[in-house]
């Protein structure tokens, strides 16, 4: 999230304007694409990542998703990701599979979606309202949650999800 912003802030003192840098899923949006109201971002089908399970239609904005579905190894039959509990050491199991938000900042969009993905749903709703970022919860039952204002520029996109 920090390299982003950093990258983010080098483009546009070079005159850069309308444009989205993407750095590992890191993602800024900068302007608007021509023709449109925004630039579409889409968020990962846990299941098959080659596809999307939700579109986002966003603008001068930082978005960044973290997820239990592309950085794992399985020991023995058993799947450990990458988002880890501080509470317990291992990998956190709050019924998500991934969390994406989207708040002004890069950094602070990194830090939150791996806090809402180790707190879950419910405990994360009052830390997105303090810091001002909207979330998309995606749960290991292939509902999907939708926080704040990014309900109006939300779309599922895959079928076997239901929005909730």
């Amino acid at each position: 999230g920090y390299a982003t912003e950093m990258a983010a802030r080098w483009l546009e003192a070079d005159g850069a304007f309308g444009y989205v840098l993407n750095v590992g899923g890191n993602i800024r949006i900068v302007g608007t694409k021509p023709d449109c109201s925004g630039w579409v971002t889409g968020v990962k089908d846990p299941a098959n990542t080659e596809k999307f399970a939700v579109k986002l239609m966003l603008a001068d904005t930082s978005c960044v998703t973290s997820g239990s579905y592309e950085r794992y190894y399985t020991v023995d039959g058993v799947r450990y990701h990458h988002i880890l509990d501080p509470k317990t050491g291992y990998p956190a199991e709050s019924g998500l599979v991934s969390v994406t938000v989207v708040c002004d900042d890069g950094f602070l969009s990194d830090a939150l979606s791996t806090a809402c993905f180790v707190l879950g749903y419910e405990k994360s709703l009052p830390l997105l309202e303090k810091y001002g970022a909207r979330a998309v919860f995606v749960f290991n039952d292939k509902s999907v949650r939708v926080t704040g204002s990014l309900a109006d520029s939300f779309e599922l996109e895959k079928d076997g999800f239901k929005l909730l």
